[in-house]
């Protein structure tokens, strides 16, 4: 398994994917925490990384930095898994804060590859995303959040409104409601025969 592994990301000449290029997808979800996806291609520099758990995960911490509104987010390591052309995928996880405004990813291992490396990398959110082509001397990305906190304010506007509406619909039944007993009684023969032996 290790020698199959490791043959990987030996050069190779097959068109099943793009030498010198790669893939990072981080998807900001509603709560907060972000999903990485790193996808490298067979040929890729990561061949002088061991291919065991903890260096990946090492490569990892010191290579990828994800950070809400300047905080930076702790990462965990996900696993890796091998893709159909051959290369290799890399998952985690990194627990920003919900509410955040803007999410910033910096990939400093891009500063380790070949001077021809490009990552095309892309930040997807509820609502909005933004995509690069980051390299070595291009290593950030930044995302602008939707803001949250006037997405809740409207939603609790909203509901103010309606309860107060509602209340006043309560209010106007039960005004009707009186008016009409007060003129049913008014009209009634009895209520007239009362009012004429007076």
């Amino acid at each position: 398994m290790g020698l199959f592994m490791a043959s990987l990301f030996l050069p190779r000449t097959a068109a099943g994917h793009t030498l010198g290029l790669s893939v990072a997808e981080f998807d900001v979800t509603p709560e907060g925490p972000v999903a990485a996806h790193l996808t490298f291609a067979s040929a890729e520099p990561l061949r002088g990384t061991p291919l065991r758990d903890e260096d990946l995960s090492a490569f990892l911490q010191a290579g990828v930095d994800v950070t809400a509104d300047g905080t930076r987010c702790a990462g965990t390591f996900q696993g890796s898994s091998t893709t159909e052309a051959d290369g290799l995928q890399l998952d985690a996880r990194y627990d920003c804060r919900a509410g955040a405004s803007q999410i910033d990813v910096t990939l400093y291992y891009l500063s380790d590859l070949s001077p021809g490396h490009r990552e095309v990398a892309r930040i997807v959110a509820s609502g909005a995303s933004v995509e690069g082509l980051l390299s070595a001397t291009r290593r950030q990305l930044t995302l602008k959040l939707p803001a949250r906190v006037d997405r809740d304010d409207a939603r609790a506007r909203k509901g103010l409104q309606l309860e107060i509406l509602s209340a006043a619909f309560v209010v106007f039944m039960v005004a009707l409601l009186v008016w009409r007993w007060r003129a049913t009684r008014k009209t009634t023969p009895g209520a007239r025969g009362d009012q004429s032996s007076r």
